[in-house]
């Protein structure tokens, strides 16, 4: 479960992205997951985006969906989704409109450039913010005979292969002569996927879609594909973009590997994302899914 933009304080965390840093409860059930956040959301005066208004989380019960109005998120049903994931997915909708959810496609135009507006804010942000890893005040210290090595290889061992990318990739978005060509569109493109979000639950209560475009992959298979990794994220990351909550479910098995169905909400609608996600939940059921893959 991710939840609404400053729902969980932050302190303590190491600083990845600021405007994108969240914390979130992960759990085997839905109630769980609610049980959780109920004890960890809340105000905290330590950090500066935590919300100092906040409703209480309920434990979801609901077995029926009746009056729910599901939207359908047509591009993410669309390029790059597994035929198997799609069939699981669209099985889960199905399932939805037995409980009595009113289903409908809706359209999120914008959600397309996500992955690269994504991949210039939070590089960016990064790089900012894991400067003060020098070796000096924060961090690994490694040893060395004069400050530029001490710097040098205090990074260079300290930070891993995508770590130094990211960096790399958000040094140069924010150079002088690159910021407003870079990351100052993609700040545009991300209000542009908050409006398109905004128009959506005009006409719908929570949007429906797959978490991943594929099922899960090999430990290690796409270490040296940083494409297909940053693609893998390409249903979650306008969620992450405009700050909206959203719950990842079992929803079947494609080629014997699970697949995660999404469910998004407006601001402030962990309640209502944890009842349907509960009642879903409960009739597509446990037994099809297995504890272990091999």
């Amino acid at each position: 479960m991710k939840p609404t933009y400053g729902a969980v304080s932050r302190y303590g965390l190491i600083a990845f992205a600021s405007s994108l840093d969240q914390v979130g409860p992960l759990a085997r059930t839905v109630r769980d997951c609610a049980l959780l956040l109920s004890h960890i959301v809340g105000h905290d005066p330590r950090d500066s985006t935590s919300l100092d208004w906040w409703k209480p989380i309920e434990v979801p019960d609901a077995e029926r969906l009746d009056g729910v109005k599901i939207g359908v998120i047509g591009e993410m049903l669309q390029n790059g989704i597994e035929p198997g994931v799609k069939s699981a997915t669209e099985a889960a909708v199905a399932t939805a409109r037995e409980l009595g959810a009113e289903i409908s496609e809706v359209s999120l135009p914008s959600s397309r450039h996500g992955i690269a507006a994504y991949y210039l804010i939070a590089p960016a942000e990064a790089s900012a913010n894991l400067a003060r890893f020098d070796g000096m005040r924060y961090g690994m210290r490694a040893e060395a005979d004069d400050l530029l090595e001490h710097f040098e290889r205090t990074r260079g061992e300290g930070f891993g292969p995508e770590v130094k990318r990211r960096i790399m990739l958000g040094t140069f978005a924010l150079a002088s002569g690159y910021y407003d060509a870079y990351y100052a569109r993609a700040q545009k493109v991300r209000t542009l996927i908050v409006r398109d979000f905004a128009a959506a639950f005009e006409s719908v209560d929570l949007l429906l879609s797959p978490t991943s475009p594929t099922t899960a992959f090999r430990l290690g298979e796409r270490v040296d594909d940083p494409y297909a990794m940053y693609t893998s994220d390409i249903c979650t990351i306008p969620m992450s973009l405009a700050g909206l909550p959203a719950i990842s479910i079992p929803c079947g098995l494609a080629e014997g590997l699970p697949v995660g169905l999404q469910l998004t909400g407006p601001a402030f609608s962990e309640n209502g994302l944890f009842s349907a996600a509960h009642a879903l939940e409960q009739a597509i059921g446990f037994d099809a899914i297995p504890k272990t893959v091999s």
